[in-house]
């Protein structure tokens, strides 16, 4: 997956092996703490004791050459702050916000696919759809912008991958609001998965002799941005105070209570028994109780493994189906009340909008408006669950530093060593996720400076662009899966699907009984 690039991390100057490209599964087999990776350190320390050891002198012709490659950061230091790869969800987003809120004070409707049936055409007709002609080349536009400042590797080639990653899109949302597959609940995530797997396996042809995938080319590689995409998209997730307000109370108990403590026993569950690394069964387990994607990606960014988001999110884009059309009926037959069945909904299905969907089927408003409040609810853990596992993550890695520091024995080169410890505060900010801060400022704003009579469109309308994004985000995921080596990383697909079922089974129960307990007996 190209995601934006992570936060900086303190790495051994080590001499490495020749660059591949990324895989795009989590590894599996031992966990972060285990004694493989104790011993790799070590190793890696060895190194670093032998390249300090033979580190030549510097000379002035050395120093000039070092200096003489400066990028437009560089030039700029006072633009560091706020001209990094983790800032830019936020400024697009609320951007794009701002946008939002002006052209919906202009009476600008939303644009969105008439639901057709056996026409394709039928769903572009009129002008509802007459926006994306802005939208288009606006989006591109920010993406660009962002890729630009940051200078990332083939920046001036995005728009010809864009051009691929939107079409997609496009394709996908299209084919969604076909009558029968919207029914279905086959949403527009799955067919951006699948066209963009399609599109990948394509185009990489024959397994190499080393038994690699032609990597994909850098025009197409620099817009495939999965975590730029859902951060912005998330940013752009409006939550409105006033509607949450009458549930507020029982959406917490419902949506908190259990949350947090299942996310840290599944995750253990996932590492002590069915042996998957820490990093991605913690990812695997945050998105499953919290909101999928956007879950898994504030909580890969936190751990610093960006990479490690792919595999989880596609199973959940997946999985997530059987969910939206079973609950509903069981909920009908089980006589439970629109109410509770919200709430459980809300509560228990991943994303946003397949709560909606599933509580559409159920056919209730009451239940609509209890599920989407109890999913905003879920949904505001992204920020201090992210910010909780950064802080304990970040000082897990200063704690492993310190001791791997400690192993270098002569002190001119420990003095030396690129293993010296850092300090904690600064860590835990490079790993924090800064688009929650763009989440939290867009609820802000949204509730102080848009006028009240506008919040219901503004809301809509915001949601629209940030799905956008989002297909975006799937399509990229789908550019990262290569069949030949899905069937080469079988086990590791068939753990995280069997940790998902043991999550999503008790969450569904977990949710179901709080749920009872929050509307009917409190």
């Amino acid at each position: 997956m190209a995601a934006p690039n992570t936060p900086p991390q303190y790495v051994p100057s080590v001499p490495s092996a020749p660059e591949q490209e990324p895989s795009t599964h989590s590894e599996s087999g031992t966990s972060p703490g285990s004694s493989s990776q104790d011993s790799i350190s070590i190793v890696s320390a060895q190194a670093c004791h032998d390249t300090l050891s033979e580190k030549k002198p510097v000379t002035a012709k050395d120093e000039k050459d070092s200096s003489a490659p400066q990028t437009f950061s560089s030039r700029h230091p006072w633009l560091m702050g706020w001209n990094h790869e983790d800032w830019w969800p936020c400024w697009i987003g609320l951007f794009l916000f701002a946008m939002v809120a002006i052209a919906v004070h202009h009476g600008i409707p939303a644009a969105h696919f008439e639901i057709w049936s056996s026409n394709p055409f039928d769903s572009l007709r009129g002008n509802k759809n007459l926006d994306l002609l802005v939208l288009f080349p606006l989006q591109g536009l920010l993406v660009w912008l962002a890729l630009w400042a940051i200078k990332a590797k083939a920046w001036n080639d995005f728009w010809k991958g864009y051009l691929v990653v939107y079409s997609l899109s496009f394709l996908s949302k299209w084919l969604a609001a076909q009558k029968a597959i919207k029914s279905a609940s086959l949403g527009d995530s799955i067919w951006a998965i699948l066209f963009g797997a399609v599109l990948r396996n394509v185009m990489a042809g024959t397994p190499q002799p080393d038994g690699r995938s032609k990597p994909l080319p850098p025009w197409l590689k620099v817009a495939q941005q999965t975590e730029l995409y859902i951060a912005t998209s998330l940013v752009l997730l409006c939550i409105d105070f006033e509607v949450l307000k009458p549930l507020a109370p029982r959406a917490l108990f419902v949506s908190w209570i259990d949350t947090p403590t299942l996310f840290v026993v599944v995750a253990i569950i996932g590492t002590a028994w069915l042996k998957i690394d820490l990093q991605t069964a913690m990812i695997m387990s945050g998105a499953t109780f919290i909101c999928g994607s956007s879950a898994a990606i504030a909580l890969a960014a936190s751990l610093g493994a960006g990479s490690k988001a792919d595999l989880p999110i596609a199973i959940i884009s997946v999985f997530t189906i059987p969910s939206i059309i079973a609950l509903p009926y069981i909920a009908k037959a089980l006589n439970i009340s629109a109410k509770v069945a919200g709430a459980w909904f809300g509560g228990c299905v991943d994303s946003t909008g397949a709560v909606i969907a599933a509580a559409t089927i159920y056919g209730d408003n009451v239940a609509v408006e209890t599920s989407a409040v109890v999913k905003m609810v879920q949904n505001v853990l992204i920020g201090p669950i992210s910010v909780g596992v950064a802080a304990v993550w970040t000082q897990r890695e200063e704690r492993r530093k310190r001791e791997l520091h400690s192993t270098l024995e002569d002190d001119s080169l420990r003095a030396k060593s690129d293993f010296k410890p850092v300090p904690y505060r600064t860590l835990l900010w490079s790993r924090f996720p800064k688009f929650v801060l763009g989440f939290v400022l867009t609820a802000v704003l949204f509730n102080t400076v848009v006028p009240s009579q506008d919040r219901v469109l503004v809301n809509s309308f915001s949601f629209m662009v940030g799905e956008w994004y989002s297909t975006m985000s799937f399509v990229s995921i789908g550019l990262g899966l290569q069949f030949h080596e899905l069937r080469r990383e079988a086990r590791l697909l068939l753990k995280l699907m069997t940790l998902y079922a043991i999550a999503q089974l008790v969450d569904i129960l977990s949710t179901l009984g709080l749920a009872y307990v929050a509307f009917e007996l409190i």
